[in-house]
């Protein structure tokens, strides 16, 4: 009899078990299904536009339902817009991932060797410090605060490495250069941080920017660092 209460005693041991298992699995599918689940906005929308241009294309439509009508049209075209564009940023933000976080961890421990060098530093070899703290300044922003809806153009291609200094007048290049200067100008005027390393250090989430938009001001909430 002994031997029997503990064998009905290890039922509920072996049972509860895999019970953790699908709950991290349920977990993990239900982040994938709400992004997938976003993703055919585009889609209603469209479709919506479509039922609204056809009504509008009707000759006998009353002109209080017309009036209505274009108003919904034109509430429908901006949805689409951001809609659109926040599809775009979510593939940018998941193909980029990658690369943007290497980068950052890059210039961040440079930047932290940089500093403790100027604790030490003098005369000349300060200056030159100074100098490659600002660069570095200028490219962690670069990371932290590219268009979210362009393409990303590493700071460290490895093709750099191997192509010679006629070649690198690309298009990749091109924007490289012109997203850096932008980055410079937004720090110089206070949109981001002179000092993003210490936004990271601090928890902080800096803001990003969509740079590209003509003018579109800050939307900076948090003070000033």
């Amino acid at each position: 009899m002994a031997p029997q209460a503990a064998q009905d005693n290890s039922k509920p041991t072996t049972s509860s078990s895999p019970r953790s298992g699908p709950k991290r699995t349920k977990k993990k599918r239900h982040h994938l299904q709400n992004t997938e689940e976003s993703l055919p906005g585009v889609q209603k929308i469209k479709s919506s536009l479509r039922q609204t241009r056809r009504l509008l294309a009707k000759e006998s439509l009353a002109a209080d339902v017309r009036v209505e009508t274009e108003r919904r049209l034109k509430a429908l075209e901006a949805d689409l817009a951001r809609a659109e564009m926040a599809r775009k940023e979510r593939t940018y933000a998941l193909k980029y991932h990658k690369v943007k976080f290497f980068e950052r961890q890059k210039l961040v421990r440079r930047i932290k060797q940089v500093k403790r060098d100027l604790t030490s530093g003098q005369g000349k070899e300060r200056e030159k410090l100074d100098i490659e703290l600002e660069g570095l300044r200028v490219d962690l922003n670069y990371v932290l605060h590219y268009p979210k809806t362009k393409k990303y153009i590493s700071l460290f291609p490895p093709e750099r490495r191997q192509i010679d200094s006629v070649s690198t007048t690309s298009d990749d290049n091109d924007q490289r250069i012109a997203v850096r200067a932008l980055i410079q100008d937004q720090m110089r005027h206070g949109k981001i941080s002179k000092q993003p390393e210490n936004e990271l250090e601090s928890g902080s989430r800096p803001v990003v920017h969509n740079s590209h938009r003509s003018g579109e001001g800050s939307r900076r909430k948090d003070g000033p660092t």
